[in-house]
């Protein structure tokens, strides 16, 4: 077979490449290879566009009526909601979404995976040992649960990172392991951590004064419950204003790039309530990596994310390529509310939520707070499975 050959294959057989390449950069390079096969990536996309409203993550709200049903909003199906069933809510707020899997915590600090799309079973993981904290008065102390993977596909080797209180610590747990392994930060005791995010070999974790960590999780067996994995310290910078955000968040670009979001907040002062808050803006920095042992090269801010469309909040912080998500706008930032600080936050409910669109440092909308969501949980992204089937209504 001669090139000319391969420049005009039937366009059935195109399309059933195209759909093993799940990388977007690959698909655009397919697109340029002749006039025909950019023909049939189009014709693939359209495809797509049309089949992939469960591809895009769902705002999960909560019921006023029910702990256990909450509503599915679509962002793709022109604000169309369905109904799910939950699992029960143990303090106020979820803490966690992940691959579809919604994490809850009680009383007795014990966390319980479970999954709203599918009928299995929950996943109860082992007690933290920490110190005391009253769950009725601070439902955020455990403010993150991020995966490694699926626990459905990998039921055997999926690692379970939470940021947990006092001061935003770590604690990672194996599945097969009967404990948590701590994280030994006492040279920096100072990174109150943000968020977490699994990339590559490493897992890397920021802080809201903008420091920077990774370690390895890779080597710990199922008995290594009492080894911490080194820290390694990629930026550290000092405990001063400009260092400092409200909120931070590390995401993985459609085109495996890694970022690092920061979140700033505005207060207002009102006469019954303090610290009533609003975003302001968000600034992005793209980290550089080693690709050996995965240190630091370069951060430097800027004003795109490889085109992708980002969800952040309580959830894994999530990066979405603008192919699957025509209706989003390249380079924005949906966010939900999950600023806590003292009683700025129950007074009001989740309202401080919207896109912010990096290009111009404008904010949009994505969803109408209702004012009787106030006393309402915080709003959280949610991934459903590729073969979720919602049933939506208006």
């Amino acid at each position: 077979m001669t090139s000319e050959d391969w420049k005009y294959l039937p366009e059935l057989c195109l399309l059933m490449i195209l759909e093993k390449i799940d990388v977007p950069i690959s698909q655009v390079q397919f697109s340029v290879v002749s006039k025909h096969w950019h023909s049939v990536f189009n014709t693939f996309l359209d495809y797509k566009r049309r089949s992939s409203t469960s591809r895009i993550p769902l705002l999960l709200i909560p019921s006023k009526k029910s702990s256990t049903k909450g509503k599915l909003y679509s962002l793709q199906a022109k604000s169309k909601v369905c109904e799910i069933e939950l699992p029960k809510l143990h303090t106020w707020r979820y803490c966690g979404s992940c691959y579809g899997w919604l994490a809850t915590v009680n009383e007795s600090k014990v966390i319980t995976l479970s999954n709203p799309f599918k009928n299995v079973s929950s996943i109860t993981l082992p007690r933290l040992d920490t110190e005391d904290f009253d769950l009725e008065e601070y439902s955020f102390t455990i403010p993150k649960v991020v995966l490694s993977d699926d626990p459905l596909l990998y039921p055997d080797s999926y690692v379970v990172i939470v940021i947990y209180a006092p001061n935003e610590q770590l604690a990672v747990h194996k599945s097969g392991q009967k404990d948590w392994i701590y994280i030994d930060r006492d040279e920096f005791s100072e990174f109150n951590f943000s968020d977490i995010i699994f990339h590559k070999s490493f897992v890397y974790a920021v802080g809201t004064w903008n420091n920077l960590l990774s370690f390895d999780v890779n080597g710990i067996g199922e008995n290594e419950t009492s080894n911490s994995p080194k820290l390694n310290v990629l930026l550290k910078n000092e405990l001063i204003g400009n260092n400092y955000s409200d909120g931070a968040y590390l995401v993985k670009s459609s085109m495996g790039n890694l970022y690092s979001i920061h979140k700033h907040v505005d207060f207002e002062e009102m006469e019954e309530y303090d610290n009533a808050h609003s975003t302001k803006r968000f600034d992005v920095f793209k980290l550089i990596l080693d690709e050996e042992n995965g240190k630091l090269l370069e951060k430097k801010e800027v004003n795109h994310i490889d085109g992708d469309i980002v969800f952040v909040g309580d959830n894994k912080t999530l990066a979405v390529s603008a192919l699957d998500f025509p209706q989003g706008q390249p380079d924005s930032i949906y966010f939900t509310d999950d600023y806590f600080y003292m009683n700025s936050y129950k007074p009001f409910g989740p309202r401080d939520i919207g896109i912010f669109h990096l290009k111009d440092k404008s904010f949009g909308k994505y969803y109408q707070f209702k004012p009787s969501h106030r006393d309402l949980p915080p709003y959280i992204w949610i991934l459903p499975p590729v073969d979720f089937k919602p049933t939506l209504s208006n």
